[in-house]
């Protein structure tokens, strides 16, 4: 109990830091700045007033303009003496107005002057009228819409009958300390998950639709448990068996079933006292965890879980600083969305965690009585360092690249940023840290409030299973156009979407290729500007940019996963490429052609090696002094059948250029012959990423090569029309064990065609298919031309300008049984 004194004495004490004075006081402090009580209850704020010297002095105390104040305030002194080195502990008493409306609040400035030596300090104590609970992800009137629309909706019917079964089925998770490493540090904690109070919430939403007591039961218990002085988390200071991204998700949901549970009048005064010394030293935890450079998910969601809490407790002195400060809310959202909408890691996953908090907030807002949701947020300068590493620290960059766009920032942007990457089911693409991503749930209360068609149709392609949609999910969406069948691309994350235009209309015949040029995203970007991170075709994904997945504290995470080789690029000398600001140079979409061109220059250099022995656990290697940027460029062509790309590269020093290619299910390869026997791993050197690349077959070639792939009966051709001359390779892919989606795959093999000189020039053909090839035939006199003989008759014709040059452009030329009928050119859209 001892521990349990001390630690509450430390929080106590530095919460006189919340205050949001721009000068921090040195002898004037209060450890709570913000009470709520209903109108006509008094509320009384402590404060303490120290005497830093050895002298008796005299201490004037004053509100400042009371007669300004709907609330009656009075002081215990207004002058007092404190002895030398002495504390006086002050009391301000306020009797809240019924002129303030619930919910509302109003601020009192306490002025205390030295008047031996006329300094003068001051706090701002924020009265808030009390709002009676819930009002924070519930409210009454919230839940009485929910009833009917279940009455009404199958839908709806369905969720509210699923959230039953699963509340019958909860079990109160074990009050139990665990010591376990997160990654590569250790520490004690509770042995919660982080969504074992979010599942509470859902258990007591099951009780306010379904009336079950056993439910209400078992959340009372769970709240208990985690608010018990002896044993729970104000014991140890660590919830969940995660880190700080999972200790905000668990605090938020603490506070939101803590916000029904007051609502119910069922806590003893003592039981309240735990609940808030609870939250109030989470809070407190949290708040030695912001900086103005930590702009993340971590931060990000750590913070709004201190922004619910707060506002459960309506202490709005603490709220402002959890939403005003720097790494609160408004910075996080100032900094970390993009121009272009997207959250700045680029990695589906975490930019919709980011966004769904923040549309939580957002809610929780409206419900009290505020608007987050149409704020607009001078926008802030995010820097390139992050608050544990420095710029470039392993490869990664941590700012933002691209155009400035708009002065402001707002959650809209982010509801609607994501919607250009999704495929024809609403899944956004993958990109950086992340596998293919359904539709949030954050997009209901996107919809409810902006009600853009856009929305809707991300709404029509979603489960609709969350509590988010039984709660705020519109009954009835209406049949809307698919937003996104063109091809379109997105400026700051730097993702390109090539899309065909099949004659037929229908999606599933539709190619889709993306490619990446952008952003680099933090710790969780990837080293792969100008890779293809996706190609679809009939609802099949033959890649993307998480292929193998290791794990964060493993070796392979920086050393396979996010390096260069396990994306489908070119990768020089089997090193790592430089992540720095690059471009898309061009741009077309037409009927039979779709083209874009993505550009680096960039060094490249040694993987980052793994040790645990050091924080981060990562042994850092710099570029060679002498390695000069080296310009990467990638044309890429979509048509109604198949995905062209070229890629040029250029160095003034010879290098090796790999052509790198990552399909499941390698069939066979023609125009190549074998060389030696098959190599264990690609390469043998332990500070390569070639290691990660097992039962390597070299082949020589001094003609077009055509190699197939077949997964399940997806099949994939790669013809290699230029270099005819080259080394290629085919391998396994990385694999890190257990396959799940499209992590693992035993069946992912690499193809890779070497080129050694200063500069080299690629031209490939895939196609993506079932059932029987369109291609009949290939033709290439040159790097820049091919004429590609299609099984229906057509013959198309493109030709590459000044590929190497600074004007680029593609023709394409189409007959059919040899009459011309049509051609594109990508000048016509300059």
């Amino acid at each position: 109990m001892k521990h349990i004194k001390f630690v509450l004495l430390i929080w106590l004490i530095s919460l006189s830091g919340y205050a949001q004075n721009s000068i921090k006081n040195t002898w004037l402090n209060s450890d709570q700045q913000s009470k709520a009580a209903k109108a006509n209850d008094s509320i009384t704020y402590n404060f303490t007033i120290t005497n830093t010297t050895s002298e008796s002095q005299d201490f004037k105390i004053r509100i400042e303009a009371p007669q300004n104040l709907a609330c009656q305030v009075s002081l215990k002194d207004s002058l007092i003496t404190i002895r030398g080195k002495a504390h006086y502990k002050g009391e301000s008493q306020m009797i809240v107005s019924d002129r303030i409306p619930v919910g509302g609040q109003e601020t009192s400035v306490l002025i205390v002057e030295n008047v031996s030596n006329n300094q003068t300090e001051q706090l701002s104590f924020i009265t808030v009228r009390y709002r009676p609970h819930p009002f924070l992800f519930v409210t009454d009137k919230v839940l009485e819409d929910a009833k009917n629309k279940v009455e009404k909706t199958a839908w709806a019917k369905e969720n509210l009958d699923n959230l039953i079964a699963f509340a019958d089925a909860y079990e109160v998770p074990e009050l139990k300390v665990v010591d376990k490493a997160r990654n590569t540090l250790r520490w004690k904690s509770l042995a919660y998950n982080a969504a074992d109070s979010e599942k509470a919430f859902q258990v007591l939403l099951a009780y306010k639709f379904a009336g079950n007591k056993t439910y209400l039961e078992k959340v009372v218990q769970l709240v208990k448990d985690v608010t018990d002085p002896e044993k729970g988390y104000l014991s140890i200071g660590a919830a969940t068996t995660g880190v700080q991204v999972h200790e905000g998700n668990f605090f938020m949901y603490l506070a939101a079933v803590c916000d029904i549970l007051y609502g119910e009048n069922i806590f003893s005064e003592q039981e309240r006292q735990n609940i808030e010394q609870t939250m109030r030293y989470y809070l407190e935890q949290d708040r030695s965890h912001m900086s103005p450079i930590g702009i993340m998910n971590h931060q990000a969601s750590a913070n709004i879980g201190s922004v619910v809490t707060s506002l459960f407790l309506q202490d709005m002195s603490t709220l402002n600083h959890f939403v005003e400060s720097d790494g609160g809310l408004f910075d996080q959202m100032a900094k970390g969305i993009m121009p272009d909408g997207w959250w700045f890691e680029g990695t589906p996953g975490y930019c919709y965690l980011v966004t769904e908090r923040f549309s939580l907030v957002a809610q929780a807002y409206e419900n009290y009585g505020w608007n987050l949701y149409d704020r607009r947020l001078p926008a802030r300068y995010k820097s390139k360092d992050f608050e544990n590493a420095k710029d470039g620290f392993t490869g990664m960059k941590f700012d933002i690249w691209g155009p400035t766009g708009s002065s402001t920032r707002g959650l809209e942007d982010m509801v609607m940023a994501y919607i250009p990457m999704m495929d024809e089911h609403a899944n956004l693409i993958p990109n950086n840290d992340g596998t293919l991503a359904k539709p949030g749930d954050f997009y209901e209360l996107a919809y409810r409030h902006y009600k853009e068609d856009d929305l809707t149709w991300v709404l029509n392609h979603s489960e609709r299973d969350s509590w988010i949609a039984l709660l705020y999910g519109v009954a009835e969406l209406p049949e809307v156009e698919d937003p996104r069948t063109a091809s379109d691309y997105v400026s700051n994350v730097g993702l390109v979407a090539l899309r065909s235009q099949p004659e037929s209309k229908q999606l599933e015949d539709q190619i889709q290729a993306y490619f990446k040029f952008g952003t680099h995203g933090g710790w969780h970007g990837h080293l792969d500007r100008t890779g293809m991170v996706a190609l679809n075709r009939y609802g099949h994904k033959y890649f993307g940019t998480e292929m193998v997945w290791f794990g964060y504290g493993h070796a392979g995470y920086k050393e396979s996963v996010q390096a260069s080789a396990t994306h489908n690029m070119v990768v020089v000398d089997g090193l790592q490429q430089e992540a720095v600001p690059s471009e898309q140079t061009l741009f077309y979409k037409g009927d039979i052609m779709q083209a874009t061109i993505v550009e680096t220059q960039a060094r490249w250099r040694r993987i980052p090696i793994f040790n645990r022995e050091v924080f981060p656990p990562w042994n850092d290697f710099d570029y060679a002094p002498d390695f000069e940027p080296i310009l990467q460029r990638r044309l890429s062509v979509v048509t109604d059948d198949y995905v062209i790309i070229a890629d040029y590269m250029k160095s003034s020093q010879k290098h090796d250029y790999d052509w790198l290619l990552h399909p499941v299910g390698f069939q066979s390869i023609s125009g190549a012959k074998s060389k030696g026997a098959v190599q264990d791993q690609l390469s043998d050197d332990s500070n390569s990423q070639y290691k990660y690349f097992k039962d390597a077959q070299w082949y020589t070639s001094k003609n077009t090569k055509k190699v197939m792939f077949q997964e399940d009966d997806m099949k994939l051709d790669v013809h290699t029309l230029w270099p005819k001359k080259a080394e290629v390779f085919v391998s396994k892919y990385p694999n890190a064990g257990k396959q799940r989606d499209i992590r693992n795959n035993p069946d992912r093999a690499t193809y890779g065609v070497r080129i050694s000189d200063t500069e080299a020039q690629f031209l490939h053909v895939l196609e993506p298919y079932k059932d029987a090839s369109a291609i009949a035939k290939i033709e290439s006199k040159n790097e820049n031309e091919l004429t590609v003989y299609l099984t229906d008759g057509r013959k198309q014709i493109i030709t590459i300008k000044d590929l190497k040059g600074d004007n680029v452009q593609i023709t394409i030329q189409e007959f059919v049984d040899d009459i011309f009928v049509a051609t594109e050119h990508t000048a016509m859209q300059e």
